[in-house]
C-alpha cells in the first residue's frame, strides 16, 4: 500500500442491477460497487436509481465508512458491452458534470473512462464481473424484501473482502493468508457462523434465514466464478500455464466449505493423465491429505509471481 494512504484513497466505481426487492409492488434497485485498486477490497451501496443525486448519496454512504477517496475511476457507460439495456441508458443519462464538480469541491478527482479504452478498467474489472455475475444468477426470479437484500449485499461485501491475496501470513505460524479485510477490519472476518440454511427457508416469514440462505448460494457461486482470479496468469510470451508440481502452496476451491473458508495446502503428490499432463494432485494441510483434481485447486503466487 502506498505510505500513508489508507484503503480506497483510490478507487475503481462500478454499476450494476436493475435487481428487484417486494415492497407494496415489485420495485428495482441498483449496486455501485466501489473498489479499492490499492488493497482490492470492496464496498457495495444499494441504491434506488442511477441518479447523480443518488450515487452521490452513497459516496456520502461509502466515504463516512471508509474515508474520502482522492481519485474516482469509473466507466461512462459507452463500455458497457452485454451490459442491460435500461442500466446502458441511465449511465449515459447521468449528469457527469455534476459529479465531478462534487469530486472537485471536495478535493477529489472523478476520472471517467474513454470510450475507445475499457481496458483502463482491467484493474477492478475482473473481480467486479465475478461479483456482478454472481448476484445476477442468484437473483434470478427473486424479489427479496428490501432490507434482506441490504444484508446480503454486506455479507457479499465480507466474503469477497476475505479472499486471499497472497500466501504471507499476517502472523508467524498463521496458515491465515492476507485479505483485504486485514487492512479494513485487522482480519480475514469478524462474521461467525450461525448455522446451516435450506432452500426451504425462501418460504419461511424469518427475513434474516432468508438472507443467510442467499449468502451461501452466493458464497457457492461466487468461489467459482473467482477461481480464475486467484490462479496466476501465463505471460503473453508463454505457450501454456506452469503445471503444478510437488511443494506447491496451493488454496482448495470447496464451493461446499463454510463461508470464508479457504483451505490452504502443499502439493505432495501429482498425478499426471494419459497426455502428460497433471489432472490429480495429493494435497496436505491441517487437517489431512486430500486428492483434489487441479481444477479444484488454486495455486498460491511466491515471490515474483505476486
Amino acid at each position: 500500500m502506498a505510505h500513508h494512504l489508507r484503503p480506497f484513497t483510490h478507487c475503481g466505481l462500478d454499476l450494476f442491477g436493475p435487481m428487484e426487492v417486494t415492497r407494496t409492488t415489485r420495485e428495482k434497485r441498483y449496486g455501485v460497487l466501489f473498489t479499492c485498486l490499492t488493497v482490492r477490497a470492496v464496498h457495495l451501496e444499494l441504491v434506488p436509481s442511477l441518479t447523480s443525486d443518488s450515487l452521490i448519496m452513497s459516496l456520502r454512504r461509502m466515504a463516512a465508512r471508509r474515508g474520502w477517496p482522492r481519485f474516482i475511476y469509473s466507466d461512462n457507460g459507452t463500455n458497457l458491452r452485454g451490459a442491460d439495456n435500461e442500466l446502458k441508458k441511465s449511465i449515459r443519462d447521468i449528469d457527469q458534470e455534476s459529479l465531478k464538480l462534487d469530486g472537485v469541491n471536495n478535493e477529489m478527482e472523478w476520472k471517467f473512462i474513454p470510450p475507445v479504452s475499457p481496458h483502463w478498467g482491467g484493474a477492478w474489472e475482473r473481480l467486479v464481473r465475478s461479483v456482478k455475475t454472481s448476484l445476477k444468477v442468484i437473483l434470478k426470479e427473486r424479489a427479496p424484501k428490501e432490507e434482506t437484500l441490504g444484508t446480503l449485499m454486506a455479507e457479499v461485501e465480507n466474503m469477497v473482502n476475505g479472499r486471499p491475496l497472497t500466501h504471507v501470513s499476517v502472523e508467524p505460524g498463521s496458515t491465515e493468508g492476507l485479505t483485504p479485510n486485514h487492512f479494513l477490519l485487522g482480519s480475514s472476518s469478524n462474521l461467525p457462523v450461525i448455522g446451516a440454511f435450506e432452500e426451504f427457508d425462501l418460504n419461511l416469514r424469518k427475513q434474516w434465514r432468508k438472507a443467510q440462505l442467499l449468502a451461501d448460494m452466493y458464497w457457492r457461486r461466487w468461489v467459482r466464478e473467482v477461481l480464475p482470479e486467484l490462479i496466476p496468469r501465463r505471460k503473453w510470451n508463454e505457450e501454456q500455464a506452469r503445471q503444478l508440481q510437488v511443494g506447491d502452496l496451493v488454496y482448495l476451491i470447496e464451493p461446499d466449505a463454510p463461508r470464508n473458508v479457504w483451505r490452504k495446502g502443499l502439493v505432495e503428490t501429482v498425478l499426471p493423465g494419459s497426455d502428460g499432463r497433471v489432472r490429480l494432485v495429493e494435497v496436505r494441510t491441517q487437517s489431512g491429505r486430500w486428492k483434489r483434481p487441479v481444477t479444484r485447486v488454486a495455486r498460491i503466487p511466491i515471490g515474483k509471481e505476486c
